[in-house]
């Protein structure tokens, strides 16, 4: 009954008073657990959806222009942001905000170098851990993505262009790779161009672009085939210039 202390009955064992198995009950406080029954001492959480939700709030913030400290000018384009989060993503940002450098004092930063629409998606991706790399953005946003030091993007359109490599584009993707020290991506189009190098001879894509001669023989993995020296006495020198 409410009110009324409760009542805890425990078996006693025999042996353990001299008497046969019986019950001894003994009053207790309801709102305490029996005495013996282990209490945890504590209890660790860590939530799945607070990192999430609060990048939501905060997205929802810099969209409605709210608590932004900074205004990044690209081009004819403002963006509001919050410096802490643009430092969190970015060293590019962060050895700009926390340093001795004008930009730190500024309210207003203009940004230069980099395409207003690749700002734009690196910003989104900085609030939303989400962006689309496509054949329409990746040529601006893997150099923006370069020039702000974000490794993750740069990953990710390396690895678009892999998944892309294509006899009519290798080259170019080669070219591309080489101009923003994408080791990788250049090591896989090297291999590609060799496989495919008797259908590139004479392409369209041949005479866009064109390899140094002194780099085809440093590259043991870039070697032209010897069906095609044998057809072709001429065909490196051609190939290369």
């Amino acid at each position: 009954m409410e009110g009324k202390p409760m009542r805890r009955c425990t078996n006693i064992r025999p042996g353990e008073t001299g008497m046969d198995v019986t019950s001894r009950c003994t009053l207790g406080d309801p709102n305490k657990l029996p005495e013996g029954v282990p209490q945890p001492a504590r209890m660790p959480y860590i939530s799945d959806k607070h990192p999430r939700q609060t990048l939501e709030v905060i997205n929802l913030l810099r969209k409605h222009r709210e608590l932004c400290d900074v205004v990044l000018v690209v081009g004819a384009k403002k963006i509001y942001a919050h410096r802490v989060i643009l430092s969190a993503c970015s060293p590019y940002f962060r050895a700009m905000f926390t340093g001795e450098l004008a930009e730190s004092r500024q309210t207003e930063v203009v940004i230069r170098d980099i395409d207003e629409r690749a700002m734009e998606l690196l910003i989104d991706f900085a609030y939303t851990s989400q962006i689309t790399v496509e054949e329409g953005n990746v040529q601006t946003l893997l150099p923006a993505a370069c020039l702000l030091q974000l490794a993750e993007i740069q990953e990710a359109c390396c690895e678009f262009l892999k998944r892309q490599l294509d006899p009519s584009n290798c080259l170019g993707i080669r070219a591309f790779a080489d101009t923003h020290s994408c080791r990788e991506l250049l090591r896989i189009a090297d291999k590609f161009t060799q496989h495919n190098f008797q259908e590139l001879y004479g392409s369209k894509e041949q005479r866009r672009h064109k390899l140094p001669v002194s780099e085809i023989k440093e590259k043991t993995s870039l070697q032209i085939p010897q069906s095609l020296k044998k057809d072709n006495k001429g065909l490196l020198l051609t190939f290369c210039h």
